[in-house]
């Protein structure tokens, strides 16, 4: 009987495959799970992303029609704004992105594979509109014209505020100068004077520039606006805006960290922008409370007339220091008031009052031709800052008895600035931060004017948001992101 063959049967192939496919299976569910932590992250900052373009998108409505502004306003229309209202919004948003499948008909080919789910949600802080003095209104608000003005027209400005201040335009009283000229003038009016030994004389003074005294006391207005103009009598109650909430302590405060730095530029396009968003003198907006609405940024009064009476007072006093420095630099001005003060003082035997006299005629005249500038100003013409002689209008024998204020026919064809650019000077030489909260005023009562605005308050609008949100995935990860967004 033959031997039997013994047969071995060698298993290393089998280990090494079991081997290796664990190992493989391993990679494959170590790539598979850190696919889906690095999409748990993906989606994490995407839905984020979406949740804060939502909010932003949801900009005030009336805010963007009547002032091209972006802004949240986060009382959402009611009367309680708070930032918890944009925090309620953020998370509905992040919910919805989180959960697609509920927004489809695909129920049966999607399959969630990260689980995701908002735990929390925290707004950590917003930039208010009013905040920092509203750097984030003025910036917004430089933005929204920079294309139409540029830099050329903020050096225009510049050039013409420079003027301004090395003239001292604003800085000078010419009234208190001509008061004080008269006033010596007066105290010489039934003196006794001694000619010679023992010939005495009373001296009778009659100041040829007396009935611009009566003139000045009448008001600038009455002279420089046509009697068929009729003027608004607008009145409003500034104690529920926002300038006056604000001198009370009564606004809200975001808590964000904002760039407060505006360059030179940037606060002449906010004049700009200012100027282009409200109403005027002879150009005024509809459906407002206010009509004079810039004149309101200047004088900041309750009263439609009696912002127009200030900035006619400033303008016209403007004009007079400018009109004065030229009279004093035309040489042939001078003279011929310098020879009929001569006369003045030589008729009533007082030699050395002349120079009284020549003042007073040199102010007087100054006084009058800027009556004439400011009446010009208002009706649409143009009155340069320093004039030549071909802009001069009146003679000195003209404005020494009685005067004529009629405009010339030819008024609107002349050269120099209107009222709109002696109202970026006065804009420019106002408080910056004045002017917005001034200009976020008319904001208000125009807004509130509007249907479903009628709580509606600037120091609720968010232009900046910085949001903190907590996910959960149901495979037992936790994510935090944070993410700011804002309209800059």
């Amino acid at each position: 009987m033959g031997r039997q063959k013994e047969y071995q049967y060698k298993g290393y192939l089998t280990i090494y495959i079991s081997l290796t496919l664990t190992v493989i299976l391993s990679l494959c569910l170590t790539l598979i799970e850190g696919a889906r932590q690095s999409t748990i992250r993906l989606e994490t900052e995407c839905v984020m992303d979406i949740a804060l373009n939502s909010i932003m998108a949801e900009y005030h409505r009336e805010l963007f029609e009547q002032y091209n502004l972006f802004f949240i306003d986060s009382s959402y229309g009611s009367a309680y704004p708070s930032y918890y209202n944009t925090e309620a919004r953020l998370k509905y948003y992040l919910e919805q992105n989180l959960k697609p499948e509920e927004a489809t008909y695909f129920d049966l080919l999607y399959k969630d594979m990260l689980g995701l789910e908002t735990e929390s949600v925290y707004v950590k802080s917003v930039g208010l509109a009013t905040d920092c003095g509203g750097i984030l209104f003025q910036k917004q608000a430089a933005e929204a014209v920079f294309e139409d003005m540029g830099m050329g027209f903020a050096n225009e400005v510049l050039g013409w505020v420079q003027t301004v201040e090395s003239e001292g335009l604003l800085s000078r009283d010419i009234e208190a100068e001509k008061q004080a000229i008269d006033a010596q003038l007066a105290s010489h009016n039934n003196t006794q004077r001694q000619l010679e030994e023992e010939q005495w004389i009373t001296v009778k003074i009659k100041n040829p520039t007396e009935h611009m005294d009566t003139m000045r006391k009448q008001g600038v207005l009455k002279w420089v606006l046509e009697d068929s103009v009729l003027l608004s009598g607008q009145k409003v109650d500034l104690r529920q805006y926002i300038s006056a909430r604000r001198r009370r302590g009564q606004i809200n405060q975001g808590n964000a960290v904002i760039n407060t730095e505006l360059s030179e530029m940037e606060k002449i396009l906010c004049h700009a922008y200012m100027l282009q968003y409200t109403g005027h003198y002879g150009k005024e907006k509809e459906n407002s409370l206010l009509k004079y609405q810039a004149e309101y940024l200047v004088a900041g009064k309750a009263k439609d007339t009696e912002n127009l009476r200030k900035v006619a007072n400033t303008i016209c006093g403007i004009r007079e220091v400018a009109n004065t420095i030229y009279l004093y630099r035309d040489k042939e001005k001078e003279k011929l008031a310098d020879s009929l003060a001569w006369v003045c003082a030589t008729v009533i035997l007082c030699p050395d009052l002349q120079p009284l006299f020549k003042a007073s005629m040199l102010l007087g005249w100054a006084y009058i031709e800027s009556l004439y500038d400011t009446k010009l100003i208002l009706a649409g013409g143009r009155v340069p800052l320093m004039k030549t002689k071909a802009d001069w209008h009146y003679d000195l024998d003209s404005i020494l008895e009685s005067v004529n204020l009629q405009l010339r026919k030819e008024y609107k064809t002349g050269n120099g600035l209107s009222y709109t650019d002696y109202l970026h000077i006065l804009l420019y030489l106002t408080d910056m931060e004045k002017l917005t909260f001034r200009f976020m005023d008319l904001m208000e009562m125009d807004i509130r004017l509007t249907k479903g605005n009628g709580a509606f308050r600037m120091d609720a609008c968010i232009g900046q948001v910085e949001a903190e949100a907590l996910l959960q995935s149901g495979y037992g990860y936790h994510y935090s992101i944070l993410r700011q967004k804002g309209y800059q």
